[in-house]
């Protein structure tokens, strides 16, 4: 019944990213009529992807569909990839648009940051119902609670980004 449940959750958080793909999939079919503005947006678009993925299952996984599981997915890919670019080439600049090249084309690339932010979206699901009702002692209070899964996340997304950079991607190449 358990992986029942995890599954309707999964599925859930999925529907969002789908959505962003149709709209994906209508912006390339609109800058096939000649408008460079269509384009630009469908290729924009389809670097944000990844995030929207994440955010979509973060928010899915998390029992109440919390604005806080949404925010958690959001930063904990971003510090992933921003982690990830600074240690792959430390003269680049993290940017969501250009994101740094892992393999040889920009379709693998992309795949690669597919699959990264399906895992950091997941654990940020994950770690919203871990953490969503933690105590803190008085003096940091404040931070207490749903306040507190962004800030897990983001570490848990630094050390996902450092991991993968320095291990999972040298036994890659």
């Amino acid at each position: 019944m358990h992986r029942d449940h995890l599954f309707k959750r999964l599925a859930a958080g999925l529907v969002y990213p789908i959505l962003a793909i149709i709209i994906y999939a209508l912006f390339l079919l609109l800058s096939l009529t000649g408008f460079g503005g269509f384009s630009g947006v469908a290729n924009t678009f389809g670097y944000f992807l990844p995030l929207i993925l994440s955010v979509g299952l973060a928010v899915g996984i998390a029992h109440d569909k919390s604005g806080a599981a949404a925010l958690a997915g959001c930063v904990g890919y971003l510090v992933f990839a921003a982690s990830f670019t600074s240690i792959v080439n430390a003269k680049l600049v993290f940017d969501v648009t250009t994101p740094v090249k892992v393999g040889a084309s920009l379709g693998g690339t992309m795949v690669f940051f597919f699959i990264c932010a399906c895992l950091t979206g997941i654990v940020a699901g994950w770690l919203y119902n871990k953490f969503y009702n933690i105590h803190l002692p008085e003096w940091l209070a404040f931070f207490g609670g749903r306040r507190f899964v962004p800030i897990i996340t983001s570490v848990y997304g630094l050390f996902l980004g450092s991991f993968i950079a320095q291990i999972v991607l040298a036994h890659i190449k």
